[in-house]
C-alpha cells in the first residue's frame, strides 16, 4: 500500500479535495479522502507527497489518429473535402518509417500531457506498438475504407485478419482492439453491411466518422456536393456507389443499422433534434473535438443537447493534421470557449476522464479516482488553482508542461525532470 498525498485531489466522481490523498496497492485504487482520514488508516504506507500539486484521474483522449503527422500548412482558406485529398494526397508520400515515427512521438506527447486511456483509430496499424510499449490504456480502431461494392466481402475479410492479428499482439496489454468504418460516405452499404458482420463476429469495439460537415450531409441526403464531384475522383472512384438517402448522417447509419451496433459516433457536429433522439434511444456515444470542428466542420457539436438526453460524451483532439496539438488541457479549453458558457468546468473536467472512458467502455475501470478502479493517475501543478474555483482555475491554468507524472495501474509512466520519484 502507497499513499498519495498533495495540496489537492480532484476525484471527478465527487468535488475536489483540499489536503487529498488517496491509498493504492497492486495497481487499484484503495481510498480517497482527506489526507488525515488516509494517513490514519494506513500508518505504516509508503508515503509520496507531492506538495503544491493536484492528483486527478489521467486524461482521456478519446479520438486520435497519431500515425498523421503535422500537414503543411495551407496558404489559404480550406473547405472541408479540400483539406481531406489534401490529407489523403500527403499521407500518400508518408513512408513506413515516417508513420512509425510519428505514432511514437504522438505516444509521448500523449503521456507528457497526461493522458493515460486513447482511442485511437490506426489507419496502416503503425501506432499499436508504441501504445504497447508505453503501457497506455485504451482502443486501437482498425480503420476500414472502400467504395467499389464487390470489394466489400474482400475488405471486410481483410479486416477480420488484421484484427485477430492485432488482438494477437495486444494479448495481455491494456489495449483493445476495435473497428473503424471510417465514415458513411467512405464506405459503400455493402461494406457497412460487412462491418456489422464483424462486428457481431468479433466483438470489436466499433467507432464511426459521422455528421462531420455540411458537405456530408449534403451527400447524404441529395447524393450532391464536393464529396461526389470532388472526393470521389481523388481517390480514383469515377461512379459513386449506390445508396440511398437520408435527411441527415444519423438519420442513414440508423437506416443502415449502424447505430444498432451502438457505435462512438466521432464530431456529430451536424445533428438535429430528431437525430439526438435517435442517439440517445440507440445508446451511442459521441467523441467531441472542438479544435479540429471549430477549423474544418464550420459548426459546433450540440453537446448541452447530448448530455440532456443522456448520452455520454469524451472529449478527443483528433489528430495533429487538423489541429496544433495532442495536449488535451487545450482541448478542454476549446470546449469552454466554442460553447460559450453552456458547459461548465466540471462538466467539461469530467468529459475529459469519466466521460471518455464511458464512450471507450472502460468507465469500470477508469476516469475517476474511486475506490476500486484501477490506479491511472497523474499530478499537475496547482501554480493557478484557486480555492474559490478549484476546477475552472484548474482547466484555464494547465498545460501540458505541468504535468508531473503519469501513472497508469500505480506504475510510473511519465515523470517531468524536476519531480522527486518516491513510487
Amino acid at each position: 500500500m502507497r499513499v498519495l498525498t498533495a495540496r489537492w485531489v480532484f476525484p471527478v466522481a465527487g468535488p475536489p479535495i483540499p489536503d487529498g490523498a488517496l491509498a493504492i496497492a497492486a495497481g487499484e485504487i484503495g481510498a480517497v479522502g482527506r489526507r488525515e482520514e488516509i494517513a490514519s488508516a494506513w500508518p505504516d504506507a509508503a508515503r509520496w507527497d507531492l506538495g503544491q500539486s493536484a492528483w486527478l484521474p489521467g486524461l482521456v483522449n478519446c479520438h486520435t489518429h497519431l500515425e498523421i503527422a503535422p500537414l503543411p500548412a495551407s496558404q489559404s482558406a480550406e473547405a472541408f473535402v479540400t483539406w481531406v485529398i489534401r490529407l489523403i494526397e500527403t499521407r500518400r508520400t508518408f513512408s513506413a518509417e515516417e508513420q512509425s515515427r510519428a505514432a511514437e512521438a504522438g505516444v509521448q506527447a500523449l503521456l507528457r500531457s497526461g493522458t493515460t486511456t486513447v482511442g485511437e483509430v490506426t489507419t496502416a496499424g503503425r501506432s499499436l506498438a508504441p501504445l504497447l510499449r508505453a503501457g497506455l490504456r485504451g482502443v486501437v480502431y482498425r480503420e476500414l475504407v472502400g467504395l467499389p461494392p464487390d470489394e466489400a466481402g474482400k475488405r471486410a475479410e481483410g479486416a477480420r485478419i488484421e484484427i485477430e492479428a492485432m488482438r494477437a499482439a495486444a494479448f495481455g496489454s491494456r489495449i483493445r482492439i476495435g473497428l473503424s468504418p471510417h465514415s458513411p460516405y467512405a464506405l459503400s452499404e455493402a461494406l457497412l453491411s460487412a462491418c456489422g458482420g464483424l462486428v457481431e463476429e468479433t466483438g470489436a469495439p466499433p467507432a464511426i466518422h459521422a455528421a462531420e460537415s455540411p458537405e456530408e450531409v449534403e451527400y447524404l441526403a441529395h447524393g450532391s456536393g464536393p464529396i461526389p464531384r470532388l472526393l470521389y475522383p481523388a481517390v480514383g472512384c469515377a461512379d459513386p456507389p449506390p445508396r440511398g438517402f437520408a435527411e441527415s448522417p444519423v438519420a442513414y447509419l440508423a437506416a443502415c443499422g449502424v447505430l444498432a451496433w451502438r457505435p462512438l459516433l466521432i464530431h456529430a457536429v451536424h445533428v438535429t433534434d430528431r437525430d439526438c433522439e435517435t442517439m440517445a434511444r440507440h445508446g451511442v456515444g459521441v467523441a467531441h473535438c472542438p479544435r479540429s470542428n471549430a477549423r474544418l466542420s464550420r459548426g459546433t457539436a450540440p453537446v448541452p443537447r447530448f448530455l440532456a438526453r443522456g448520452i455520454p460524451v469524451g472529449l478527443g483532439t483528433d489528430s495533429l493534421g487538423s489541429v496544433p496539438s495532442l495536449d488535451l488541457w487545450d482541448e478542454m479549453r476549446a470546449a469552454l470557449a466554442v460553447h460559450g458558457g453552456r458547459l461548465d468546468p466540471s462538466t467539461v473536467l469530467e468529459m475529459a476522464t469519466l466521460g471518455g472512458a464511458r464512450v471507450l467502455g472502460m468507465a469500470d475501470c477508469v476516469g475517476s479516482l474511486e475506490t476500486g478502479k484501477r490506479a491511472d493517475l497523474i499530478a499537475v501543478s496547482t501554480r493557478g488553482i484557486t480555492v474559490a474555483e478549484p476546477i475552472g482555475s484548474l482547466l484555464r491554468g494547465t498545460s501540458a508542461a505541468d504535468v508531473l507524472c503519469s501513472l497508469i495501474d500505480g506504475e510510473l509512466r511519465y515523470a517531468h525532470p524536476e519531480v522527486p520519484v518516491c513510487v
